[in-house]
């Protein structure tokens, strides 16, 4: 066989290999940035090479294409920004008119039902890339007027499937602009349609779920609510609503996770486990709600050292357990079993354990074990962690480098608690 047959074969293999490598990474690029299907990536890679190869390029114009897609992405007149105006302001007169047919929507439903979906689509599409482009003209009067309007909605009656869109496009819109929530949400009264929603039984699961998203979200501003929005958050029947949707919806994963993280977030917001209402509603509805799908989905969460909600201040999920034990024992006694308390405090031991002595998070978790033990609901005859527990104190307490509140709160465990100490530990170092 020609040498040159075989090269030439060679070479046409390897340019075979690099051209599907190159449209591979292609259509792997275009499908992480939209998330559309693999076909639909082929078709536009396939329409992208088709238009490049008409056109002849050198290397500096390569750079030139880079720069005008950053001042195509920079404009003000970019068509997402036109587009965004567009159907705000459709829904804005879809709003006002419905208003003034005494809250019935009319012969805009399908105008609206469209533009709503086509916004929510567009909005969600810029949260998954994590742009900022809208965050510019959400800031604008004008259009946070016509933002005002869309959640008027919410409060109309527009059928259950349009609120839960229009919650979770405002929802998505505080993604996009934290500043929106504060600014324009917290004292809008869509707050109180949101908790409407969620105790109206009718509305479907996703409906309810934007509502908690929405409602979570305003509540990790830590930003004042108005009164009036408070005491419906707080009300101990709007509480046992969502305790009630916890227990009766154990197999709905995604539900119940956003009841929990909603339930976190608001817990935030109470200093005082005795005057806390969501502590007092857990105890006044013990013999109706057995709560224990939400106590167990708790319990395995702080197993993971998961909190749901992320939040930067302290762990939401300890600090549901520390109110749950700061009352003495009232809502603990009631709510958690003895084995419930016994792997509290399994976990505890473990992280203790696993954590530097430096971790400054392991002093939330001495601080609720400190309240386990003075509820005197674990002993040293129901305590299954004892050397555990023992090692990793003295192991805190013969440290140079241990934290103060640690040695305060080890030192008081000890101190009411002597069955816990040993001879060669450090006592009241």
């Amino acid at each position: 066989m020609d040498d040159s047959i075989i090269i030439n074969n060679d070479d046409d293999n390897d340019t075979t290999d690099r051209s599907d490598e190159i449209v591979t990474d292609m259509i792997s690029l275009i499908h992480s940035t939209t998330h559309s299907s693999y076909v639909t990536c082929s078709q536009l890679s396939s329409k992208l090479i088709s238009y490049l190869s008409q056109i002849r390029f050198n290397d500096n114009q390569w750079n030139d294409l880079e720069k005008a897609v950053e001042r195509f992405d920079q404009s003000d007149d970019h068509p997402d920004l036109r587009r965004f105006r567009q159907l705000i302001e459709t829904i804005s007169t879809c709003s006002n008119d419905c208003e003034e047919r005494n809250y019935t929507l009319g012969r805009d439903a399908n105008a609206l039902f469209e533009s709503i979906c086509q916004l929510q689509e567009l909005l969600q599409s810029h949260v998954n890339l994590n742009c900022t482009l809208l965050s510019k003209v959400i800031q604008q009067k004008d259009i946070r007027l016509l933002l005002a309007d869309l959640m008027n909605l919410t409060g109309m009656n527009v059928g259950h499937q349009i609120h839960g869109i229009l919650c979770n496009i405002v929802h998505l819109l505080c993604q996009i602009d934290q500043m929106f929530s504060i600014s324009n949400v917290i004292d809008h009264p869509i707050v109180s349609n949101c908790i409407r929603i969620i105790q109206t039984s009718e509305n479907t699961k996703s409906t309810v779920i934007s509502a908690l998203r929405l409602l979570t979200d305003l509540l990790l501003t830590n930003e004042p609510f108005p009164v009036h929005s408070y005491g419906q958050l707080s009300n101990c029947v709007f509480l046992k609503s969502i305790f009630d949707l916890i227990e009766n919806n154990g197999e709905d994963d995604e539900l119940v996770l956003t009841l929990i993280k909603f339930i976190l977030s608001l817990n935030l917001r109470f200093d005082y486990p005795h005057e806390n209402p969501i502590m007092l509603t857990l105890v006044a509805v013990n013999e109706q709600i057995s709560c224990r799908e939400l106590i167990e989905r708790l319990i395995l969460l702080f197993n993971r050292s998961v909190d749901p909600i992320e939040c930067k201040t302290m762990n939401s999920v300890i600090k549901f357990f520390k109110d749950l034990f700061g009352d003495g024992g009232t809502t603990s006694d009631a709510l958690l079993f003895d084995s419930d308390r016994r792997l509290i405090v399994e976990i505890i031991s473990r992280e203790l354990a696993d954590r530097s002595i430096t971790d400054e998070r392991t002093t939330e978790y001495l601080f609720l074990l400190e309240l386990i033990f003075r509820s005197r609901s674990i002993t040293s005859e129901t305590c299954t962690r004892i050397d555990d527990l023992q090692t990793s104190f003295r192991a805190h307490l013969y440290a140079e480098n241990c934290l103060k509140e640690n040695r305060l709160i080890i030192n008081e465990i000890l101190r009411q608690h002597n069955w816990l100490t040993t001879n060669d530990m450090p006592f009241y170092l």
